[in-house]
């Protein structure tokens, strides 16, 4: 994966991230113990496109195939967490998934077992702990699918 210590107290990650809206929600993971929600991805594999790292995250943590997928935001993320500043370039899809999939309010656990994923609907992103916090402003998703555009933006906090 990409993602190297810059110096003791200092990494960089290069990861996707991918946005899955179904019915006016988004799908969201925490890792066990944390209070934040992130989106589902992962980091990037040396040699590999961004585009497949997608198609392997899903896979491995849900089981499911990729129907489609488009590049909506590029993001510089500066973050910090237990002690270490994260430079974290991110690339975010917006992701459609083969077959059915089944909103609900409950919590459920991904398949690797190190993180639970839910459904959280747009409107109430502001009640809740999402990272990045650009995330939480994006009420807008539904309107990506009707657009190429694909959007620069640097996160800090």
């Amino acid at each position: 994966m990409i993602s190297f210590d810059v110096n003791e107290l200092q990494q960089f990650n290069l990861r996707v991230a991918c946005l899955i809206v179904k019915d006016n929600c988004v799908l969201f993971q925490q890792f066990n113990n944390e209070d934040y929600w992130f989106l589902p991805g992962g980091r990037v594999e040396a040699m590999e496109e961004t585009s497949a790292t997608v198609d392997r995250e899903i896979n491995e943590e849900y089981g499911w195939k990729v129907k489609a997928k488009r590049l909506v935001w590029i993001v510089e993320n500066f973050f910090r967490l237990q002690g270490t500043d994260y430079h974290e370039l991110g690339l975010y899809y917006l992701v459609e998934i083969e077959g059915a999939l089944n909103v609900t309010d409950e919590h459920f656990s991904c398949l690797e077992g190190i993180s639970v994923s839910r459904w959280i609907p747009i409107q109430a992103f502001a009640q809740h702990p999402i990272v990045p916090a650009f995330l939480k402003q994006a009420t807008d998703l539904e309107q990506l699918m009707f657009t190429n555009e694909v959007k620069h933006i640097i996160n800090r906090g």
